[in-house]
């Protein structure tokens, strides 16, 4: 019998940690990076204490299928009055505007379920004033909007995504007009078009400055009237039910809690929608309503959705400033009142409060700038000045055009004694936007089967690095309609069991507590929520830093011990869930994710911007090609990819050629993950396995294990011992992994024209569109240090790397011309090197790496840069990703406590997963034991003294694969786009 247990538990699971500020590993699965198939994932309670999370696996090509359960289409309304649990063809999170108008079109094909946290209309998009942006006229044009949003997204949008939007814009806006949707029209009849920072043309579409509002109302309009869509107000998602299909993961539906009644509601689904908005309330100033705690973006991070660029927060410039008001409000207002967009459209001011206009200063497009540009001259002028607020000031305009222009606004404002049409508005910047979330692709859909996201939760590359104002509405509408077809499609070729949902244990709401501890929760809750909001703002907020935030990073790892010690002291159980305690561990989540993105991203672009990083990272080719890298443009679109991979290099990356060769690697030989031996000298993946996964490609196969393999999507040359000159540890040096290639790519070619149906074959144009990577050279050094001294090693170095030059430059003769190179990494962290070389403390650093060693290492390093720097001119149509494998290890070695780890230097050695592995005899240095058994390589490292385990490998690759350790600083899915044959 099959079953299932959620990916991503919603329930508190208590975890023995020390709680003096060590054991907090930062979030992963940030940054663009996928791993699909993993289960390792220690994000604090809701992921599992410290250990795997264990999850059955689901043997069905499509759900299970009862021979006796209903078609979802045909719900009764019996079914409904089910106190427990719901079953739906489509369940619909969230009721802002990409919800809702995906329930319209899907209901038209079976039963919907829109799952709502408050009531309906409390959303985001209630509170869009300023409109939607899209091209209605004639002097204006799609490549125009394109344009405009690329430059304010700082070059990092995915074009096609940018294109697609602009260009089904201005029907999505005729969809609403159809359905009844009121907007403003000048003295003409048409449209009136509006224009607001970013914008060359008059593009938003807008009704007055309520537009979120006047949506909403025409969507919920038609949603009532609907009777397949069902309403559930006050229902909180607490985790999206997962389990495994192979290495998918498979969405089933959501559990629910309503606050109401205090019920707990699951709800079992072919689709599932996420459109839950943003996180705006992990600051304390946002404009985002009490319900944008982050839900969507959790649940889909426990549920092994992919995240991506969570450190462009957007922060509005322009929200009321209460502390400016001649009247000051009673009591705090729950969200901020924003002020619009498009008052500086439509001539808007700046000034501070000694009336001086300032924007000019910073832009030349000055109060017309992007929101990023304008919300950090705000606060420059505030530190600078030491003021609260700054004055936007539109009263030198008609009165009657204000206030038909911005009733809201002057409504606000009056009612604490502020007339617009006379007086400047005080204003000031706000958290206002997530431009990252849960990736999506063209048509909503994520890594996750059955799941599918549309609006400020989702990721789509629209925004880039920064959102051009009004196309929030816009990328809403546009992804809620893309996302229809392909849910009815899934919907359509599945099938649900009447018993799935007992494949999951239930949450329990905590009726066993006493009234007085329920207090005592709560009230602690709303304490650190205040606290994480403060830190946030004051660490993660406009203008960043890496000491602050990893201050941050540390702040926010502490409160969540103490919060977590302290519900579990006072009875809390880990299957207890509550409306506050649940928000609270999105809280932490989705605050953490935005801290380890930023922390990730050495440059200052869009949103992020850090005095550490102040300009974009050093960029070796074309300021204008790399800007079309990040907008999706060279090479076409999307569908850009490596259609294989050629790997050369050692240990650090062999997935097989020394156990084929000569005998099988001592376990658990990645065992831990792929259930068998895998020939990896770690417990799981390596570095080049995520690799592969990010561009979706099968794990390469050693060339070396050729009998029976497929090799279409590439093969792997790296075996272990490898070094890049002969005379090493070991026969199977770069020459001879060349000859291999040159060999194989042959024989291949020869093949395939003989055999042209042969699938295991790669196709001959393939080779040079595939991506050649190198991890070579640590035995070079290490096997110089064995048997020499630093110095002979030193000056050996220039001629190691002309023997890769050489080499690069015959792949390239053969058509090669994508190559992505890892420098070495740091080889006085490696456990051997400190316990059998040179442990001597004068020879360590602070982070106890031996110094000597890593010298030589920095040195082989920068040589390398230079190698690959003059390799680009001398190959002109090759692209070179220089890749600092150095920094993203030394990184992580240097703060191992803070992610989780054990002392670094603590490698994993002895029985585990039934296995025995002798690694040698345990060392003692300076009176600490090394090399002991361990049962968990996930808390480890290293797990032999000189490999790094599966757990340390993903952390690496997710810092290097979003190019934020490379040269240039693109991700290896872009680099493919930075092609010189356009």
């Amino acid at each position: 019998m099959t079953t299932c247990i959620p990916a991503g538990s919603g329930k508190l699971h208590y975890r023995v940690r020390d709680f003096k500020g060590q054991g907090c590993r930062k979030a992963s699965w940030v940054s663009s990076v996928t791993f699909s198939g993993s289960i390792h994932k220690e994000l604090s309670w809701y992921a599992g204490a410290s250990k795997f999370l264990q999850i059955q696996r689901c043997n069905f090509s499509q759900y299970p299928i009862n021979e006796n359960s209903k078609s979802l289409r045909t719900v009764t309304v019996s079914s409904l009055r089910d106190d427990s649990t719901k079953f739906f063809d489509f369940a619909i999170i969230g009721s802002g505007v990409a919800g809702l108008r995906y329930a319209l079109e899907v209901a038209k094909h079976g039963s919907v379920a829109v799952i709502t946290k408050a009531e309906p209309h409390e959303s985001n998009t209630n509170y869009a004033q300023g409109g939607v942006s899209a091209v209605l006229c004639p002097s204006d044009s799609v490549e125009s909007h394109v344009q405009d949003t690329i430059v304010a997204g700082a070059y990092l949008c995915d074009e096609e995504t940018v294109r697609v939007v602009c260009t089904e814009g201005p029907e999505r806006i005729r969809e609403l007009i159809a359905m009844g949707a009121s907007f403003d029209h000048g003295e003409d009849g048409n449209l009136h078009l509006a224009r607001e920072g970013g914008h060359s043309h008059h593009r938003i579409v807008h009704a007055a400055d309520m537009t979120g509002r006047e949506i909403e109302r025409a969507l919920l309009e038609a949603v009532l009237k609907d009777p397949n869509i069902f309403m559930f107000e006050h229902h909180l998602a607490i985790d999206l039910l997962t389990c495994q299909d192979g290495s998918d993961t498979v969405c089933l539906g959501v559990d629910t809690l309503n606050t109401e009644t205090q019920e707990v509601i699951r709800f079992i689904s072919k689709v599932t929608l996420l459109a839950s908005g943003g996180a705006g309330q992990i600051y304390p100033t946002t404009t985002n309503p009490p319900v944008a705690t982050g839900d969507g973006i959790a649940m889909a991070h426990r549920a092994q959705a992919v995240i991506s660029n969570m450190e462009f927060v957007q922060f509005h410039p322009t929200a009321l400033a209460d502390e400016g008001l001649p009247a000051k409000p009673t009591k705090a207002r729950e969200n901020a009142f924003l002020i619009t967009e498009a008052v500086r459209g439509d001539g808007g001011i700046l000034y501070n409060l000694d009336m001086e206009r300032f924007m000019p200063l910073y832009d030349e497009r000055a109060e017309l700038a992007p929101r990023d540009v304008v919300a950090r001259g705000i606060d420059d002028q505030l530190k600078k000045r030491n003021e609260k607020y700054v004055l936007l000031d539109i009263s030198h305009k008609p009165r009657e055009k204000i206030l038909s222009h911005f009733p809201n606004i002057a409504a606000e404002c009056l009612k604490y004694g502020l007339d617009i049409t006379r007086q400047p508005i005080p204003v000031v910047p706000a958290a206002h936007y997530m431009c990252g979330g849960v990736r999506a692709g063209l048509q909503g859909e994520t890594n996750v089967r059955g799941l599918y996201v549309a609006g400020e939760v989702a990721c789509t590359g629209l925004h880039g690095a920064n959102r051009l104002a009004s196309n929030s509405l816009l990328e809403a509408l546009v992804f809620a309609r893309r996302a229809v077809q392909p849910s009815i499609d899934h919907m359509k070729s599945s099938s649900l069991d009447s018993s799935a949902s007992n494949w999951w244990s239930r949450p329990v709401v905590p009726v066993s507590l006493e009234s007085n501890v329920i207090n005592k929760i709560l009230t602690m809750t709303r304490e650190i929520r205040k606290e994480v909001q403060s830190i946030m703002w004051k660490y993660v907020g406009i203008v960043r830093s890496t000491t602050r935030l990893e201050a941050a990073e540390q702040k926010i790892c502490d409160l969540e011990a103490k919060w977590e010690e302290y519900l579990f002291q006072l009875g809390w159980e880990r299957t207890m869930v509550g409306l506050e305690a649940c928000e609270m561990r999105n809280f932490f989540c989705c605050a953490k994710l935005v801290v380890s993105s930023a922390l990730a991203r050495h440059e200052s672009r869009g949103l992020h911007y850090t005095i550490d990083f102040p300009h974009l990272e050093e960029i070796l080719v074309l300021p204008e090609q790399l800007k079309a890298v990040n907008a999706g443009a060279v090479g076409g679109s999307r569908s850009c990819g490596f259609p294989a991979i050629y790997n050369f290099g050692d240990s650090n990356s062999d997935t097989g050629a020394i156990s084929a060769a000569i005998s099988e690697v001592p376990p658990p030989n990645g065992e831990s993950f792929f259930g068998h031996p895998s020939g990896r000298f770690s417990d799981g993946r390596l570095i080049i396995d995520f690799i592969a996964e990010k561009l979706q490609l099968p794990y390469l196969s050693p060339y070396l294990d050729s009998l029976g393999t497929n090799f279409r999507h590439g093969a792997n040359f790296a075996t272990g011992g490898s070094s890049i000159r002969p005379g090493g540890y070991s026969p199977f040096h770069l020459g001879i992994q060349l000859s291999q290639f040159t060999r194989f790519k042959s024989h291949s070619i020869a093949l395939y024209k003989q055999l042209s149906s042969n699938r295991r074959l790669p196709r001959p144009e393939d080779f040079s569109k595939a991506l050649y990577t190198f991890d070579i050279g640590q035995n070079d050094l290490a096997y110089g240090l064995q048997h020499g001294t630093v110095e002979e090693v030193r000056a050996s170095i220039p001629a190691i790397l002309n023997q890769l030059s050489q080499a690069i430059s015959q792949l390239y003769k053969e058509g090669a011309r994508f190559f992505w190179v890892h420098n070495t990494g740091p080889h006085g962290c490696l456990p051997y090197s400190v316990i059998y070389d040179q442990s001597k403390p004068v020879n360590l650093d602070q982070s106890g790496c031996v110094k000597p060693l890593n010298e030589v290492a920095q040195e082989f390093n920068r040589q390398l840069k230079d190698s690959v720097s003059r390799l680009r001119s001398e190959l002109p149509l090759a692209v070179f990703t220089y890749v600092d494998v150095y920094s993203a290890k030394y990184a992580l070695i240097s703060n191992a406590k803070s992610q989780g780890f054990v002392d670094p230097f603590d490698f994993c050695c002895g029985s585990y997963y039934g296995y025995h592995v002798d690694c040698g005899k345990k060392a003692i240095v300076n009176g600490t034991v090394y090399g002991n058994p361990c049962k968990n390589p996930s808390r480890h490292i290293s797990w032999d003294g000189i490999h790094y385990s599966q757990a340390a490998n993903l952390l690496i690759a997710e810092r290097i694969l979003n190019g934020s350790f490379s040269n240039p600083p693109v991700s290896v899915t872009e680099v493919c786009r930075l092609s010189k044959n356009v």
